[in-house]
Order: C-alpha cells, then structure tokens, then sequence
C-alpha cells in the first residue's frame, strides 16, 4: 500500500525563534492524516552535499511505496533540493507536492538572476504548490510558474495554551518578533494604547506605552499574549511598510498572524499586505494605511465592534489548532 510523507529539513530546531516552528506544525498536523515524517540532517559543505548525494539520497527512497510527498520549501539549498526532487522522480512514482514558506528570491536573494530562474524551475518540477494565497498565486504565474496551485490561507498553529473566548476591551496591542526588522517601534508614540513588545534584538529604548517583556521560545509565547490585539508590521516606517520586507508583505502570511489568531486575538495588519483580505473577509481584526491612525482607531473603537473580531478569532483559532487549512489545502492533490 502506498503511503504519505511530508519533507522537511529544520535549521536550529529547539531555538527560541519562530523559525522551525511553521514547519514543525505542519508536522505534526499531517501526521495525523496519516503522513509519515522524513527529517533530513543535510549538510552543509559542497563536497558533503556532493556525497550526501551520491551515497544516501536514492536509499531514503528506494524500494517504498510513495504516493504522495509534501516537501517543505525552502530547505537552504537549491542543489540540494533539485537532487530531492530527481531522487523521488527516480525511485518512485510519487506526487512531489512544495509547501511553500518563502520565496527566497523575494525574500533573501532580490536581483539574482541565477536564483531566481533556479526557484521557478523547482516550481516548476513538481505537480503542484501550496501557496500562502492569492497575492501569492498570481506573483508566481507571473514569472513563468505554471504548476498546479493550491492556496493555503492561513498557516495553522499548534497552541495547546488553552483558548480565551473573551476579552475585555483596554486597547491593548502586542507585537511579537525579530525586533532588529521592527525598528518603527522606536518611533511609535502611543497615547491611546499600549503595546507589549516580545522577542530577540530589542532597541536600546522604547518611547513611552511601548513595554519589552523578553523573548521565549515559540511554544511559550502564546501563554504571554493576553492583549487585545496583535500587530503584523515590519521595517522602519509608520507609514508603510516600505523596502523588501513591505514588498514581501503583498503576497506572504506572516506566520505572527497565526500566532496571534490561535490565541483567539484578532489582529492589525498594513492594508495591503496580502494577509489583509483574510483578516477582513473573515472580520478578524483591521487593516490600517499607516500606525499613525493606530491611536485614533483605538479611542474611537467601542466595546462592541472589538467584541465581533474576538467571537470570529475565536473561531478562527478553533479551524488552525486543528489544522484545518494544511488539511484542506494537501487533500486537493
């Protein structure tokens, strides 16, 4: 009988940043559809990669009876990657479907051509994609990628902290993540409401209503965030969000997003980020021109209109500590 897997290869496992956290939930939900686990320890230097090759990879598939292999993208090398794929096409008749993460030619490598011809003959190699969404789906049909694509909406989130269903309304904000890519915190004034600030690299100073509380490990944070809501920006700018990481934002979901909704908080996120279209089709939370409009927003919220978004987090929260979106999205293939 053939069988499911799901491919990863995670860097820094155990460390406090969210990193392998994405991947390791994924993990952990398909497993309980059945997908069997294949961790690969690569390595990292070009003569053990080259050996990596030539002695193990075609073993890890060899005589098994695959049906399906969801492989998490990226896994840090592209020669790696293509080898993976080859050796699957070789030693088995399975569907290779990419769970992407991040485009790293947005990401990390903008303006390399080479990489980025690289990346969409990867996907363009497989039989089909899970993409974050539509702004995602449609980047990627743009530069020549024509594979099947599958969107995911949103990225579950294993939280086992038990789940708040009701909030009282004191227009508190949270902001959890790599602080060095948050310097817009350092220029925050907030008169109307306060913001708790979590994670590695903070400022030397905050202005005032802007409190740090240190950094955990990801399957700690979420007993920290009891505000009411949680803010997915990035960069230097209260107006926007600018640079790489604000072009990025059009077609990524932050994984924060899902932190934030599976502690049932809903969420404030720039208005064109991609992540905006879920956050306001399913009433989880606003989506905002700029962080200077953030104070009045708060002062002219009420009780009511707050206590809506919750009541939808909630349930939101429900769908992605099941694992109801990687379910759905892997079940298309």
């Amino acid at each position: 009988m053939s069988e499911d897997y799901v491919l990863t290869s995670v860097i820094d496992k155990g460390s406090k940043h969210a990193g392998p956290k994405a991947k390791e939930d994924i993990e952990y939900f398909l497993a309980k559809d059945g997908y069997h686990d294949l961790t690969l320890a690569l390595p990292k230097g070009h003569i053990d990669k080259l050996l990596f090759t030539w002695t193990k990879l075609n073993a890890l598939f060899k005589n098994k009876k695959i049906k399906k292999v969801v492989f998490q993208y990226p896994i840090y090398s592209v020669y790696l990657t293509k080898k993976i794929i080859a050796a699957i096409r070789k030693n088995t008749q399975a569907k290779v479907v990419i769970m992407i993460h991040d485009i790293e030619s947005i990401r990390v490598y903008n303006g390399q051509e080479k990489f980025f011809k690289d990346e969409i003959s990867i996907f363009n190699s497989v039989d089909g994609l899970i993409v974050h969404n539509a702004g995602m789906e449609t980047w990627l049909k743009n530069h020549g990628v024509h594979t099947k694509m599958i969107q995911l909406g949103i990225f579950d989130y294993h939280n086992p902290v038990k789940l708040i269903e009701q909030q009282t309304f004191t227009k508190s904000i949270c902001y959890a993540g790599n602080l060095a890519k948050a310097e817009f915190l350092e220029k925050l004034n907030l008169r109307n409401s306060s913001l708790d600030v979590f994670g590695p690299n903070q400022a030397e100073e905050y202005p005032e209503n802007i409190n740090y509380h240190g950094s955990f490990p990801a399957d700690e944070l979420p007993s920290q965030l009891n505000q009411n809501f949680g803010l997915i920006w990035d960069g230097d700018s209260l107006d926007s969000c600018v640079g790489l990481s604000g072009d990025y934002m059009r077609i990524n979901a932050p994984h924060k997003t899902s932190l934030y909704l599976s502690c049932g908080i809903p969420v404030i996120v720039w208005e064109k980020a991609a992540v905006a279209n879920f956050v306001q089709t399913n009433q989880v939370g606003i989506a905002v021109k700029n962080l200077h409009e953030l104070d009045d927003i708060m002062k002219n919220m009420t009780a009511e209109e707050y206590n809506v978004m919750v009541q939808n987090a909630v349930q939101i929260a429900k769908k992605i500590r099941m694992g109801y979106f990687i379910h759905q999205a892997t079940a298309k293939f």
